[in-house]
């Protein structure tokens, strides 16, 4: 079984799966809301290792099954990358494992700050001896092999306070730590858009999360620490109310666009011995639309100065809890002139989890498929290292050489 823990700004979740490599099925889920995260950073631990707690004591309780390990997925303005590129000379004359292998560990440690510790290496494309273009170098001839690669890493403080919430408060042990985009392009993004090229967004509650595909891997990738929080923040300052009340009206009648100069006005129910307040639904969307554009057009710009508007002949595909705003697709297409789709959690996924086809949720769903693919590229990649290699191996784990 796999269990997932997914940390969000505005909530954490987890999701336990059985049989994973043949036919996965959701056993259980369970979300909480959650404070004591802002903009994808731990801002208060005890907070954080309570609700982690709670989110898992549920799991444990719809599934009846005593959860140990955990495969850890979050985001955060701590989130860096950077392309690089690793090169070694090709020690049999043809390509081995080994050879990709020491090319990739080449890019990731010639990179990766010293206050920085490595999430995730997507690897690009590989070059022999100046050709280019290369999927599967293994087996091929050639006297020098260069890897080229998307490296995601982030602050060690992130996460060794990540591991201080669940392995030391809560008795769990951490398998693996994840970017948790890589998990929602694999529930939202065609096979054919991450060849072709996309720029997906995910827009959730603290960030914005854009990774650009070509050629069917990770070619860019920025995490930017503003989001729904920000809209909400926005209505509560622009409108004079709470911030508490602006996420209920956000939530309830806000919209990206409002198609008709609408009159309508909204109650909002006073708090504390306040008076109750109306607000003008046409106010409120200006509001949302105003900011909006402005995370947008931010991403938009990011995405021409860095050079790959070309890249992303697909356009723009939206996630996350945000993009459940009525009217946004209308936006994100006025504000970038470019195609702009809602992607759900749809691609391949596991039996009984149609309850959670949601964008908010299209990380943590498409996270289950990444984790099953990256094992099963790890027992390819060391299946192909041989026989004397994989008992090299084992021979040193044992006794330590």
């Amino acid at each position: 079984m796999i269990c997932i823990l997914d940390l969000g700004t505005s909530k954490i979740s987890s999701i336990l799966v059985k049989d994973e490599d043949l036919s996965p099925e959701v056993i259980a889920f369970s979300s909480v809301e959650t404070s004591g995260i802002k903009t994808g950073s731990i801002i208060n631990i005890s907070q954080i290792s309570e609700d982690i707690s709670k989110c898992i004591n549920e799991l444990e309780d719809k599934s009846g099954e005593k959860i140990k390990d955990i495969i850890v997925s979050f985001s955060g303005e701590q989130i860096s990358s950077i392309n690089s590129t690793g090169s070694v000379i090709i020690r049999q004359k043809e390509v081995t494992a080994r050879d990709v292998q020491s090319a990739l560990n080449m890019s990731s440690t010639l990179k990766v700050p010293n206050d920085k510790t490595l999430l995730f290496v997507s690897p690009n494309e590989y070059i022999i001896d100046g050709q280019p273009g290369i999927a599967q170098p293994i087996g091929m001839n050639g006297v020098r092999l260069e890897a080229k690669s998307h490296l995601i890493y982030c602050s060690q403080n992130t996460k060794e306070n990540i591991s201080k919430c669940i392995e030391e408060l809560n008795d769990l042990r951490i398998k693996k730590f994840y970017y948790n985009q890589l998990g929602a392009a694999e529930s939202v993004l065609t096979k054919d858009q991450r060849e072709l090229g996309v720029c997906l967004l995910d827009i959730g509650a603290g960030t914005t999360d854009l990774t650009i595909y070509k050629g069917g891997s990770i070619r860019f990738s920025k995490v930017f620490p503003y989001a729904g929080d920000f809209i909400t923040e926005t209505i509560a300052t622009s409108l004079k109310i709470t911030s508490t009340q602006a996420e209920e009206v956000k939530k309830k009648y806000g919209c990206a666009i409002l198609d008709s100069d609408s009159q309508d006005s909204l109650r909002i129910m006073g708090n504390n011995g306040n008076r109750d307040k109306e607000i003008s639904r046409k106010a409120l969307s200006e509001v949302i639309e105003k900011s909006l554009t402005r995370i947008i057009r931010h991403c938009a710009i990011c995405v021409e100065d860095n050079g790959m508007l070309g890249s992303m002949p697909t356009g723009y595909v939206l996630t996350g809890g945000t993009s459940n705003l009525e009217g946004i697709k209308k936006l994100g297409e006025s504000v970038t002139k470019n195609n702009f789709e809602i992607g759900l959690p749809t691609i391949e996924m596991p039996a009984k989890s149609e309850q959670l086809i949601k964008p908010q949720f299209s990380p943590i769903l498409g996270m289950i498929k990444f984790c099953v693919l990256e094992q099963n590229k790890q027992f390819t990649f060391n299946q192909s290292r041989g026989i004397i290699g994989r008992m090299l191996e084992w021979f040193r784990s044992e006794f330590g050489t």
